[in-house]
């Protein structure tokens, strides 16, 4: 058995993709992200829309109602529905913590994986926040200087997007490739290594996201086959591990 590289990562996405539309039984946990999605992005817009109309007039004074304080009044509006969106898309994945670890177990049931304790929702929820903080703790400041780079140094745009794409594709393989870690009680310092060991699989896996994710709030949706195929890579590597007499927390170390 080959060691899992960057065509394995490649092959694991898609095969997450295959697992949710072939199996019926999970699309209802599939859906889970997009109506979390939806809930949280209405429940923020309707509070935008029900405060910062007037918080606008009550700071424009007495030059409320006229054409400018309307003008201000709709751009305010309108910049705090796009940021509801923002958050309610932000918001979907850790929420649906719960649903994507269910797909994760879903996934290794089928592949013949080894079944992990349960765990509680309020514990499923705080580790997919978990997982989400830590890459983007790293990977957002050096995206903000590959983006200060750009706006300075324009030609270095042919350096700096495959970067970029290489910095999002490792954000985001951390990010959906830590479910069926996580899952396992593997500690956080271990999962780190464990994915250093393997950036190849990683790279592949993640760049797929990245290149999907380029197209607006695709992620959401493409979340459940993500989760998916983080499982089936996070099989087959342990698989692997084994062939070379080592445990997931033995290549961990």
């Amino acid at each position: 058995m080959d060691r899992p590289g960057f065509a394995a990562g490649v092959r694991a996405l898609f095969g997450g993709f295959g697992f949710i539309l072939t199996n019926p039984d999970v699309w209802p946990l599939a859906l889970v992200p997009v109506v979390v999605a939806l809930i949280a992005t209405t429940l923020l817009g309707w509070g935008a829309v029900s405060f910062v109309p007037g918080q606008v007039r009550s700071l424009m004074g007495t030059h409320a109602g006229g054409l400018l304080s309307t003008a201000v009044e709709v751009f305010a509006t309108g910049l705090s529905l796009l940021v509801a969106a923002l958050l309610g898309l932000m918001l979907a994945q850790p929420l649906s913590g719960p649903a994507l670890e269910r797909i994760v177990r879903r996934v290794e049931q089928r592949l013949g994986a080894p079944a992990w304790p349960p765990t509680s929702v309020v514990d499923d929820v705080l580790r997919s926040l978990q997982a989400m903080l830590i890459p983007y703790a790293f990977g957002l400041p050096l995206l903000a200087a590959l983006f200060v780079i750009n706006l300075f140094v324009p030609p270095a745009v042919v350096v700096t997007f495959p970067l970029k794409m290489v910095v999002t594709a490792l954000i985001l393989a951390w990010d959906l490739g830590d479910y069926p870690l996580s899952i396992r009680g593997v500690p956080i310092q271990r999962r780190v290594v464990f994915m250093a060991h393997h950036p190849a699989a990683m790279l592949g896996f993640g760049l797929g996201l990245a290149l999907l994710g380029l197209v607006p709030c695709l992620f959401v949706l493409v979340l459940p086959a993500g989760v998916a195929g983080a499982a089936r890579l996070t099989v087959e590597i342990e698989r692997w591990e084994a062939t070379q007499g080592r445990s997931l927390d033995h290549a961990a170390r």
